[in-house]
């Protein structure tokens, strides 16, 4: 919103008081998120740094009070899953993931990764679905580890440093152009005030934007900002995934077996390595 100054006027006009009533009064928004100008750009070397020593600062992650929803868009229409709870931890340096969600008591799906390998348990089937990297990819709803550890990883690890790499000021972000033999790779936006990770665009060979993962509503988190809110785009399979975080807890110690799959004897295993989608049935539409 701009402000325009009339020389002719000794006092603001109506409008200005009758905007900065509601904002005080009804705690608008839009208005409550006012902040002063961006400082002054910084060289990237010291925003590197600075995204070095917050990225540093974070080994794992676990928070028992999460909310998340998936969105899905096909033919112009958005189906959204309801609200569900749960809870999450990962590791940044396995990488592991382990995520659970319910809804009202009732589990509606476990996930638990470590590396390349993961381990989706569906409840209401009793299936485990399990496969690589390569079957991961033939689940766009869900998390993978490696983008989590993306997230954490640090300067080097998202290529802020690399030869190749350029840095710009775009609004209230810096922003790292991160390229490989002259293509896009991924482009990173840094915010200037709090020198924090905003953003992460992830681009395929044919420079396609593939993932799209933003970072915000940070607050302070055992002496440090994190983000509560992250938001995972997936443009080239219409996902979202909206996860809340409610209460984290940094670095806690995890041990390796949280992030693999208890034995399940009775249940079916069906590995995307070898098997189709199809083969799951509680993906298949009655």
């Amino acid at each position: 919103m701009a402000f325009h100054s009339d020389e002719q006027s000794a006092s603001p006009p109506a409008g200005v008081f009758a905007l900065a009533l509601l904002c005080a009064v009804l705690q608008v928004s839009g208005c409550a998120q006012l902040r002063s100008p961006a400082p002054p750009a910084a060289p990237p070397e010291q925003v590197v740094e600075a995204v070095r020593a917050w990225t540093g600062s974070i080994r794992t992650v676990t928070d028992t009070d999460i909310s998340l929803v998936i969105e899905t868009r096909a033919g112009g229409e958005t189906e959204k899953t309801p609200t569900l709870g749960g809870h999450i931890a990962f590791d940044t340096a396995l990488p592991g993931l382990w995520l659970r969600t319910e809804k009202v008591g009732r589990e509606i799906f476990s996930l638990k990764a470590l590396g390349g390998q993961f381990w989706l348990a569906l409840p209401d089937t009793c299936e485990v679905v399990t496969g690589s990297a390569v079957a991961y990819g033939k689940l766009p709803e869900l998390i993978r580890p490696d983008e989590v550890r993306s997230w954490f990883a640090g300067p080097d690890s998202l290529g802020l440093t690399w030869p190749s790499t350029t840095m710009s000021v775009e609004g209230s972000c810096y922003r790292f152009d991160v390229h490989v033999l002259g293509a896009p790779y991924r482009r990173v936006l840094v915010d200037r005030r709090k020198l924090v990770i905003a953003a992460i665009e992830s681009y395929d060979v044919l420079g396609r934007r593939v993932t799209n993962v933003r970072l915000d509503k940070y607050a302070t988190v055992q002496g440090r900002p994190f983000p509560r809110r992250l938001t995972v785009e997936r443009p080239l399979s219409g996902v979202t995934v909206r996860l809340r975080l409610g209460d984290p807890i940094l670095n806690k110690d995890l041990p390796l077996e949280a992030f693999l799959p208890p034995e399940r004897p009775d249940w079916r295993v069906i590995n995307l390595d070898r098997q189709p989608l199809s083969a799951v049935e509680a993906f298949r539409e009655d």
